[in-house]
């Protein structure tokens, strides 16, 4: 585990909360309600949060290996743009219906199992398209299938991954612990395209799909050994009151949801980056492969450099000291990531969009952690799962923005077309900060809910 690396440069999350510094956890005394006073990897002193990061960090890099091969096989299968683009939103589509089934499983105790189907699924469809590439039976559906299955997959395993988090810690270093889980992505980034893209040049895309499939055996194995605390968030279930419905947990979870501004915004926030700048990893292949003539193995180098500026970003979020910070990390971020793509999207030269790949992968990251980590912290433990669950709802309308980067890099180009994006994306990220105060109060907004959860919990 890079604990070493993380240590020499990280310096923790912390949030003073001084307005709550006596607030206690109910039937845990001498815990506060997010008074940070973390140090550099505080989460890692939970043997259970290392654990579990590290299994989830396995299951991240397959995904992307996953990514980079798929993308490719159906760029040669097809020689589209458009199929290119269409691949990935189909991978996106479960996710518009299925995350809230997924948040009512978890947030009802199946977190753990979850996790363990969703691998083991995975790991079946991943093998069956090794499979079908060695004996030569590909066929473009074969990919689509694979997509739609890994998008049903994540639907159900993110909402359980993420809402675990929060409970392999104490309440103290939960920002601390959110912010070092984010690194998985961008560890994931690093060590999972570039190999792809070597095995795809040195053996072929069926090795490279086995390669990603294997990689999940561990994750699976040590899931099955996992122990889970009996409870989140320091509360103990009331044994007394009577369980729910899902469809009534779907609902609460909705009506939650209702009830808050500032969920709302972080919500649409992250809509608007989801829809209009994350559609351009979908057609990296194409850029790689028509604007920058590069091969397989380049677009693995570009994925892994946004890898690392996704790293770095994840550290830029753990540097916040509170969350005012948290909140002008999530403005500057939300704006300057449409300008990285504009310049991105004209650059013909590979060492110059090595560069801003970099970039475009700090800024994505900064503003997904920084929003991440503040809905973290303004939902309860009892309606985690359903809030996260509805997060990637709007991740699931990402294949609106793909579907119609697709059908104008067919009629206009990439370039064009990712410019076009990366300034509605500026403006309507400004437009949202601009006409939602609550978005402009967070730090008060999570303070009144912490101090209700805990009146409510006593």
């Amino acid at each position: 585990m890079p604990q070493l690396f993380f240590l020499r440069i990280t310096s923790g999350l912390w949030w003073e909360g001084r307005s709550l510094s006596n607030t206690v956890v109910p039937g845990q005394p001498g815990k506060q309600f997010y008074r940070m006073r973390t140090g550099p990897l505080r989460a890692f002193s939970y043997q259970r949060f290392g654990i579990f990061w590290f299994l989830s960090l396995l299951s991240i890099i397959s995904f992307f290996m996953n990514l980079i091969v798929r993308g490719w096989l159906i760029l040669e299968l097809t020689d589209s743009s458009f199929m290119v683009t269409a691949v990935n939103a189909a991978q996106l589509l479960p996710m518009l219906f299925l995350p809230l089934l997924g948040g009512a499983l978890a947030d009802r105790g199946g977190r753990k199992a979850l996790l363990i189907v969703t691998d083991m699924f995975n790991f079946a469809s991943l093998l069956a398209m090794a499979l079908l590439l060695f004996i030569g039976q590909e066929a473009v559906w074969h990919v689509f299938a694979l997509a739609i299955a890994n998008g049903v997959a994540f639907s159900f395993a993110m909402p359980a991954r993420t809402s675990i988090v929060p409970d392999m810690v104490g309440t103290n270093d939960v920002p601390s612990a959110v912010a070092l889980f984010s690194t998985i992505f961008s560890l994931g980034q690093i060590a999972g395209p570039a190999p792809a893209g070597f095995i795809i040049n040195a053996w072929g895309m069926g090795a490279a799909f086995l390669v990603a499939s294997f990689l999940l055996v561990p994750s699976i194995g040590g899931l099955i050994l996992f122990q889970l605390p009996k409870h989140a968030g320091g509360f103990v279930p009331d044994v007394n009151k009577p369980r729910e419905s899902m469809a009534h947990g779907i609902i609460e979870g909705l009506r939650y949801m209702r009830s808050q501004e500032l969920l709302i915004g972080l919500l649409l926030l992250g809509l608007v980056v989801t829809m209009f700048i994350m559609p351009f990893q979908a057609i990296m292949p194409v850029i790689v492969r028509d604007i920058l003539n590069r091969g397989p193995d380049d677009l693995g180098i570009l994925m892994t450099a946004s890898g690392v500026g996704a790293l770095c970003g994840s550290f830029s979020v753990a540097l916040a000291n509170n969350i005012r910070q948290l909140n002008t990390l999530m403005l500057v971020a939300g704006i300057g990531v449409g300008i990285a793509l504009s310049l991105f999207a004209v650059s013909s030269v590979f060492f110059l969009s090595l560069f801003l790949v970099f970039v475009l992968g700090l800024f994505v990251q900064t503003f997904m952690t920084s929003n991440f980590t503040v809905v973290q912290m303004a939902t309860p433990d009892a309606v985690r799962a359903r809030i996260i669950s509805m997060r990637f709802i709007a991740v699931g309308l990402g294949p609106i923005g793909m579907i119609s980067l697709g059908v104008a890099a067919e009629i206009f180009g990439p370039q064009p077309s990712l410019v076009v994006m990366a300034v509605i994306n500026i403006i309507v990220v400004t437009l949202i900060f601009a006409v939602m105060p609550s978005l402009r109060r967070t730090e008060a907004t999570v303070v009144a809910m912490v101090k209700e959860e805990v009146k409510t919990s006593s």
